[in-house]
């Protein structure tokens, strides 16, 4: 039904001025990750030269209708992995098709890389890939197919993705709540407009975005630091790329950047992403903890929310992170997973049951120091809800 087909021509499948970028953003699903404007950015960013891998799906009228990005990873050109990677936390990773065709698409882009594992040109040994939900069968089709031929797959997982369903309106979810919770909403709403030099802004131009967006990695990185922690946009590239990235949004009509500010100084930033899904996504955000006092986080908090209610979105994805506040709002958990998959041939199996051992030590070693270990997951009895 699908012919398969890899290429590492990125002209017409990545450019911003190409009207492909229209069909790939139909085969998104809505879903931010997956679509041009973030893979494009992120490869122009990050690449460093390294060969893409990608694989194409074509319909019997030979129209592209679905796509799996990869790239050679450079130091190990037998290794693939997934656009989108590394420090950017790509989530909801998976084969880029409309639903109804995914999971055939999804085993047809297996069974063609089993057919290439021999040959020179698109040769393999390990998959590694990141931020795949456990609840997308697509991806489970995807690993499955694989394993049937004798491919090793180890999944595992260290967070959660978290999903806050949205009622019928913002009044309807604060009926929900508790007198106490509910007076704390309230009082949060109308605490900008109460406070002396307090203001709420919404980026709508491009001078605007790059405002906020220097002021949230401000106060994200001022954050992490005071812990001890180098802080996600301490990269140069990471900072550039999630500039070009909101821009993208803002043109695309898909941009809610939000910023508090207190007396012309920035206390807090939501970067946030309307999906065509009906989903508002929570990317990133920062508050300045040297004014906790006037809770400029549980502001953003609640101003996201109702935003999303008063769009009439379905739900708020906070992505991946298990931090509390996620759990105290009601939201869903839901297993993020990393994938390696291991070539059905010799050396690689070798290779990789020295990299099983070694990850059993590290097991072992975490355990030891009364650290968190990454939860290896059987995906072949993980429960799936088809959530994409």
């Amino acid at each position: 039904m699908f012919s398969i087909e890899r290429t590492d021509k990125l002209a017409t499948l990545l450019s911003a001025d190409d009207s492909s970028c229209e069909l790939w953003n139909s085969l998104a699903d809505g879903v931010p990750f997956r679509e041009p404007a973030w893979l494009a950015t992120w490869w122009e960013t990050f690449s460093n030269g390294q060969e893409p891998y990608i694989l194409i799906a074509r319909d019997s009228s030979q129209q592209i209708c679905g796509l799996l990005p990869l790239y050679r990873k450079s130091g190990a050109s037998r290794v693939l992995c997934s656009f989108g990677n590394n420090n950017v936390c790509s989530d909801f990773v998976s084969v880029i098709a409309k639903a109804e065709h995914a999971k055939t698409i999804a085993k047809a882009m297996a069974d063609f890389l089993i057919d290439q594992v021999h040959e020179s040109n698109n040769d393999w040994d390990v998959i590694e890939m990141d931020g795949i939900s456990e609840d997308d069968d697509v991806m489970h089709a995807f690993a499955a197919e694989l394993g049937k031929v004798g491919a090793i797959v180890h999944a595992q997982s260290r967070m959660h993705t978290w999903r806050f369903e949205c009622q019928a309106s913002w009044d309807d979810w604060l009926q929900t709540l508790s007198r106490r919770t509910r007076r704390k909403h309230h009082s949060l709403e109308t605490r900008v407009e109460n406070t002396d030099g307090m203001e709420l802004v919404v980026a709508s131009n491009h001078d605007e975005v790059a405002k906020l967006i220097d002021g949230l990695i401000d106060l994200h990185q001022r954050r992490w630091n005071a812990v001890g922690e180098p802080g996600s946009y301490a990269d140069p590239k990471m900072r550039s790329f999630i500039h070009q990235v909101a821009n993208h949004w803002l043109d695309r009509d898909r941009l809610y950047l939000i910023a508090i500010f207190k007396d012309g100084k920035t206390i807090g930033n939501a970067l946030n992403y309307r999906g065509d899904d009906g989903c508002l996504y929570v990317y990133s955000t920062g508050y300045d903890i040297d004014v906790a006092k006037l809770e400029p986080g549980r502001i953003l908090m609640t101003e996201t929310l109702k935003y999303a209610h008063q769009h009439h979105m379905k739900g708020v994805e906070f992505l991946r992170g298990d931090e509390t506040y996620k759990k105290m709002l009601g939201a869903t958990p839901t297993r993020l997973l990393e994938y390696r998959i291991v070539a059905p041939r010799l050396w690689a199996k070798v290779c990789h049951a020295a990299w099983a051992t070694q990850f059993e030590l590290k097991q072992w070693a975490r355990r030891r120091a009364g650290r968190d270990t990454p939860e290896v997951v059987d995906i072949a009895s993980s429960s799936v809800s088809s959530r994409r």
